[in-house]
């Protein structure tokens, strides 16, 4: 009698559990990390300097060590909307390309759990599905987690690899 209510209490008890489970905390800190050196500053620092192009506050600090050419290129990176809605991004990410991307990309992010790859794909499928598309600002503020920490030594060497995060990013279509 039980093994046959099973699924049906199941069936039941998803829903409501949905229903009355909090959501995740998005990301509300960048954290980058080079080495043994680590600064923070707040996410609306990071908006403010996309909506602006002046950067505030921690953020002006750090800005300061970038040249003004890769200034540009960092706010064209941050306010460049990507092409897919949700089902395309999901589907992309279930592709072995994809897979491959979000584990290079886990690499570069560092958590104390061993979820990288899991936290990456839920940010980039809840910006995808945002009102304002997928970007690099959505996919961040996405980021399940108070902090999202990036290792720049990381993202340097996989974006400098030759056969690395660039030429895969250019195979992908909508």
């Amino acid at each position: 009698m039980l093994k046959r209510l099973s699924p049906w209490l199941l069936a039941l008890a998803l829903p409501v559990g949905a229903l009355f489970t909090p959501p995740a905390k998005a990301a509300n800190v960048v954290s980058l990390t080079y080495g043994p050196f680590q600064r923070s500053f707040p996410m609306s620092e990071l908006e403010e300097f996309v909506s602006t192009q002046e950067a505030t506050g921690q953020l002006r600090g750090l800005m300061r060590l970038v040249p003004k050419d890769n200034q540009a290129k960092l706010l064209e990176l941050l306010s460049m909307r990507l092409p897919f809605n949700v089902v395309q991004t999901d589907q992309i990410l279930a592709s072995p390309i994809g897979k491959d991307l979000l584990k290079q990309f886990s690499q570069v992010t560092i958590r104390r759990d061993q979820a990288g790859e899991v936290a990456l794909r839920g940010a980039l499928l809840t910006a995808a599905a945002s009102p304002e598309g997928l970007s690099m600002m959505s996919f961040l503020k996405n980021y399940p987690g108070e902090t999202i920490n990036l290792d720049l030594r990381k993202l340097n060497q996989m974006l400098t690899k030759q056969d690395g995060i660039m030429s895969m990013l250019g195979k992908l279509r909508p």
